[in-house]
């Protein structure tokens, strides 16, 4: 649901025209606004729309809270959705305010920091992954439900998306909704930047305007499409290798499976590595690389946390240990 769906929704509400579902819906973005700082944010994309919405949304508040007084029992993840506004921008607020999201999934939001000299690295419910460039943020569910696999970016990120041919994977990005099967991709989406980069390496993916769900373009890979605050879609040739080498500098792994992690090392450094314990490849990791360690530190880092060990044959690396039960 777009500002201006939200928009008709509020002036629908004041005519006293709502449809049930469509109070439902408004009732979940009034609830993403229940904090006491909500009227300060300052909102980052299409700031002269979102201020009318905090002018209506003061009104909507006034007249719910004079019919309804609301004890502390309301779900906290809503109470937390308003504080993470003023720092991910609108779009954190969007997929958080879907209507239902509450009862379906409850959403998971990943941050790397500013000051992080690493990136991090996301592994999804479906076996995606997703590294998240500095100062990016992206809102997921814990699973996917339904018809599709829905996430927000605020920022940058490179996504390898595992395919699912009848459950499309779908980003919303600013004014850009990139829809995909299977593949891999880069998204740039800062909100205080004039423009929405995505630049395909592998595989096909569709860009839609996220309000008019009109065709901005479909890229293979190597190509990269351009969409500014102007409207104007750019679709050209590039060298997406280069447009995704932030991905291998640092990587920040927070709480990931060891087999995931094997997978983004044998990437990185050309190596196949294998587990002499399958049980090993269930425990969870939290570590921080910068992108410039050898191999050998790399491994003896990882294995170190685990109690394990390991052996370098040529390219390849087979890892040792007692290893540990399925963890969540």
């Amino acid at each position: 649901m777009s500002l201006y769906d939200v928009k008709d929704l509020l002036e629908k509400y004041k005519s006293g025209t709502c449809t049930p579902e469509e109070l439902q819906a408004l009732e979940s973005w009034y609830e993403s606004w229940r904090h006491p700082d909500a009227e300060e944010v300052v909102w980052k994309q299409d700031e002269e729309l979102a201020q009318e919405l905090l002018a209506d949304f003061s009104d909507y508040r006034r007249r719910k809270e004079a019919l309804f007084r609301t004890g502390s029992s309301r779900q906290t993840w809503w109470r937390a959705a308003a504080v993470v506004v003023p720092i991910l921008g609108i779009g954190a607020l969007l997929w958080l305010s879907r209507p239902g999201v509450s009862e379906q999934a409850k959403p998971v939001l990943a941050v790397s920091p500013d000051n992080s000299d690493g990136r991090r690295f996301i592994l999804l419910p479906d076996s995606s992954t997703v590294v998240l460039q500095k100062g990016s943020s992206l809102i997921y569910p814990e699973t996917f439900k339904g018809d599709k696999r829905e996430v927000t970016l605020t920022g940058e990120a490179y996504f390898d998306i595992y395919q699912q041919q009848d459950k499309p994977f779908v980003i919303h990005s600013g004014k850009v909704i990139t829809t995909v099967l299977g593949t891999a991709f880069n998204i740039k989406a800062y909100p205080d930047q004039p423009s929405v980069t995505v630049t395909v390496r592998r595989g096909k993916v569709k860009i839609e305007e996220e309000r008019s769900r009109k065709l901005l373009g479909i890229l293979l890979p190597d190509q990269q499409i351009v969409y500014n605050n102007n409207e104007v879609a750019e679709t050209r040739a590039v060298k997406a290798a280069e447009t995704v080498a932030w991905v291998k500098q640092g990587l920040d792994f927070i709480s990931v499976p060891f087999e995931e992690i094997a997978r983004q090392v044998s990437d990185r450094y050309q190596v196949k590595i294998s587990f002499a314990n399958p049980a090993l490849k269930n425990c969870r990791i939290r570590a921080t690389f910068e992108g410039t360690e050898s191999l050998e530190k790399v491994l003896m880092i990882l294995c170190t946390v685990r109690d394990a060990t390991y052996t370098i044959n040529g390219d390849e690396v087979m890892i040792s240990g007692d290893g540990c039960a399925d963890e969540h």
